[in-house]
């Protein structure tokens, strides 16, 4: 009789033990994959960015559908390399709503930056939309429940 009360003790120490573990468990992996997530949504803006910026320092017109909005911009170059770099990235979250600010740069005053910015925001857009699993919806990016804006800058 005194050894079945160890053997149950022990398997109730056990349950508790393995029921600490589960708790831990679901209390670390939703918050890593929620940092996942916002991180990989970065990533691909980053991308994206980086992709118009190549193919507008590049210079050479595309019959490419992905890259017909930025061809009009890259018309108005006539030739001229813009130089354009991706400075900086910033993020802000409010509830399910991510915005990713893209600060691009350039060297030249003689661009028209908000003509610029406004093409790479669009292709962006669509970039995401057909290369990676963000959804345009209404003209708004969404991964999930998540709402991404994006938002570009291009500055001297």
């Amino acid at each position: 009789m005194l050894r079945s009360r160890n053997r149950a003790q022990t398997a109730l120490e056990m349950m508790f033990i393995a029921g600490i573990i589960i708790v831990g468990i679901m209390l670390v992996v939703p918050t890593y994959l929620e940092e996942s997530r916002d991180i990989s949504i970065v990533a691909y803006v980053r991308a994206s960015a980086s992709r118009a910026c190549d193919y507008l320092n590049m210079g050479v017109l595309s019959n490419d559908s992905r890259y017909s909005v930025l061809n009009p911009v890259l018309e108005r170059l006539n030739g001229l390399s813009p130089n354009l770099r991706v400075l900086k990235l910033e993020t802000s979250q409010f509830n399910n709503t991510i915005t990713i600010t893209v600060v691009l740069t350039t060297p030249y005053s003689t661009i028209d930056n908000e003509t610029l910015a406004s093409a790479i925001e669009n292709f962006i857009l669509h970039d995401l939309n057909t290369t990676t699993n963000l959804v345009l919806s209404n003209g708004t990016l969404v991964y999930g429940d998540t709402v991404v804006n994006i938002v570009v800058r291009v500055e001297k």
